[in-house]
């Protein structure tokens, strides 16, 4: 055989097998679950059609980590080398294996694409001047829920997400390096972005661009290996929110000095009735709504302008008119509006839908109402749909639009015994806001001494203190850049003050839908409602998340090993599944409870499993 054969053989070879073994490697890396295809439902939660499909798809100023033009991202093949097309990546059957719900195409979703993705149109960004219509999140895509049983899916609104963010932000980064690098698919690419007659200088300049989005997001993977910034996996619907938005603001916009390890996931906390609360976040850290949305806009990678000598200093693409009316949305008119039964009036917790779900069992529900009142209702409050709940006890003064706020029970990190990392996290971070803090230091103090009891804030600042001050710098400029009156600025806050705070503690919630809601705990550590009400050593160790399909028993999703799963190993800190223990004899509670002096982590006696059952029937109702 002559030699060139040889060697064409040879390279042949080594080509099929880069070839296998680079989609080895990425199919390795971006393992997800199979599709699941249902029939969709709805259960009665206050909202109509149109209410969820605005909230789906309303840009809130966002674009991506790395900015992708919304064109680029609808042309994009999935993450994988390919002799032909490799399929889009946002082919249905594809991208909702990622945990992204389908979203039917609407006014608000012209392409159809799935739950909580945005068109971002005219997007300016201050990174490279350009302007693009842009891809981007919404809240829905971390606040919207679904549970699937035998065929049937029903859709949870302002329910936690089952998402893994961390896997699509992976895929992204590969399908752009592969459009890159293969000639055959960049010429598809390009055809489809810019025209079967694009000149030569057209294509040589896009493929320039995705070679500079590919280096900035090489630089950003690196600096995160380096300094190991994620180090607990978040896997399939948890994020860890605060460290995260903490790392793009203070890092990333500010100074790459600051970021910090993060090493609290969280479970994305539903979000009905929560504009009614008196301080939001699982630490019960923030009051201020507009503040809130604001920070998590920022999160999901609005851009703001934190350079202290800048004359656009704090200029921001933060859609502040959206994120105030998407607040009214959920929130709705008055709990207890002049003359009418006091009640939730916008977005509202889900029913259990018996003709899916299974009938409750009424006799049952009624003994587990008891047991309620007994050993839930001193953290939790009284049953969200009992009279008791609404007594004005529960809830604050008045303020000047006759609103009430519901008092949430916060309960000490010794006390409730669950993981700690999310509220001490909080508590520790300090952050160096260089110039910029020195430029601010009159506002840091007013903020500090409140927060902390001290004065000489400046550029070295608490977390807790400068995210809430740089987010409302960045909004009242935009108010300012929009025209907006400043009488109108304070409807727009909600009419609630910037208290933040940073307590050792997390807040009790009402259950009401809480059915809805697994995994459990603030870090998603728990798997159902049955082992919440075990003692922790009964509980799953390790489990895994990704499938919908639903457990109606106990109440969480089927924790089976299915393909491209996330295993939770609960051992890990940051991970650990402890307190909120029913686990003490029913003698030593009597005498723990007459002495005051609680076990960490135990709430309760240890109770029987007929017991246990009628509780978890109970929480169905709700």
């Amino acid at each position: 055989m002559p030699w060139i054969i040889r060697i064409l053989i040879i390279l042949g070879a080594l080509a099929a097998a880069a070839f296998f073994g680079a989609n080895w490697y990425a199919g390795r890396m971006l393992s997800l679950p199979p599709h699941e295809k249902v029939e969709l439902a709805w259960t009665e939660q206050n909202w109509k059609p149109d209410d969820w499909n605005w909230f789906y798809h309303t840009p809130q100023g966002g674009a991506l980590e790395s900015v992708i033009p919304y064109q680029w991202f609808m042309n994009l093949e999935q993450p994988r080398l390919s002799i032909g097309s490799a399929g889009r990546l946002v082919d249905p059957e594809y991208i909702q294996r990622f945990g992204f719900l389908p979203s039917a195409k609407s006014q608000y979703n012209p392409d159809g694409l799935p739950v909580g993705f945005a068109r971002t149109n005219h997007y300016l960004n201050p990174e490279d001047g350009r302007t693009d219509d842009v891809i981007g999140f919404t809240c829905a895509l971390c606040h919207t829920g679904q549970v699937n049983f035998k065929g049937k899916g029903v859709r949870v609104e302002g329910g936690p997400a089952l998402t893994n963010l961390d896997k699509f932000r992976k895929a992204i980064g590969i399908s752009l390096l592969v459009t890159r690098y293969d000639p055959f698919r960049f010429s598809r690419f390009a055809t489809a972005v810019l025209g079967p007659d694009a000149t030569a200088e057209a294509k040589t300049a896009l493929k320039d661009r995705l070679a500079e989005i590919l280096t900035k997001g090489k630089q950003g993977a690196d600096l995160n290996s380096k300094l190991h910034l994620y180090p607990v996996e978040e896997g399939f619907g948890r994020l860890d929110a605060l460290g995260r938005i903490g790392n793009f603001v203070f890092g990333h916009e500010v100074s790459t000095d600051n970021l910090l390890p993060a090493t609290a996931p969280v479970g994305y906390p539903h979000i009905w009735n929560t504009p009614w609360f008196e301080w939001v976040q699982y630490n019960g850290s923030i009051k201020q709504p507009m503040i809130r949305n604001a920070g998590e806009a920022m999160g999901v990678f609005a851009r703001v302008n934190f350079n202290a000598d800048s004359p656009q200093l704090f200029d921001s693409t933060i859609d502040v008119a959206a994120l105030s009316a998407m607040e009214e949305r959920i929130r709705g008119a008055n709990v207890f509006e002049p003359g009418q039964a006091p009640r939730f009036r916008g977005l509202d917790a889900p029913k259990w839908p018996e003709h899916i779900l299974g009938n409750i069992d009424r006799a049952k529900a009624a003994r587990g109402k008891d047991l309620y009142k007994q050993y839930c209702s001193g953290c939790h409050l009284p049953a969200p749909n009992t009279p008791e709940f609404f007594d004005t006890a529960h809830w604050t003064d008045p303020d000047s639009k006759g609103r009430r706020y519901l008092k949430l029970k916060m309960l000490d990190l010794a006390d409730i015994g669950t993981d700690p990392s999310t509220a001490l996290n909080w508590y520790k971070a300090v952050v160096n806001l260089g110039p910029l803090g020195q430029k601010l230091k009159e506002d840091v103090n007013k903020r500090m001494e409140p927060f902390l009891g001290l004065r000489a804030g400046g550029a070295v600042t608490p977390a807790g203190v400068a995210l809430p001050l740089l987010v409302e710098k960045a909004v009242e400029n935009r108010y300012r850049k929009l025209n907006i009156p400043q009488d109108q600025w304070d409807d727009m806050n909600g009419n609630r003050p910037n208290d933040v705070r940073a307590p050792l503690a997390y807040k009790a919630r009402p259950l009401k839908g809480v059915w809805a809601t697994a995994p459990f705990l603030h870090n998603g550590s728990i798997p159902t409602v049955y082992q919440m009400l075990v003692p922790a050593a009964r509980r799953d160790a390790r489990f895994h998340l990704g499938g919908r399909e639903y457990d109606p028993v106990h109440l969480g999703f089927s924790t089976a090993a299915v393909e491209g799963a996330f295993l939770l190993d609960t051992s890990i800190p940051g991970n650990h599944n402890t307190g909120h223990e029913f686990s003490a004899s029913r003698e030593k509670w009597t005498s723990i409870v007459a002495s005051g002096v609680y076990p960490l982590g135990v709430i309760g006696p240890e109770l029987t499993d007929d017991e246990r059952w009628a509780l978890v029937e109970y929480l169905k109702t709700l």
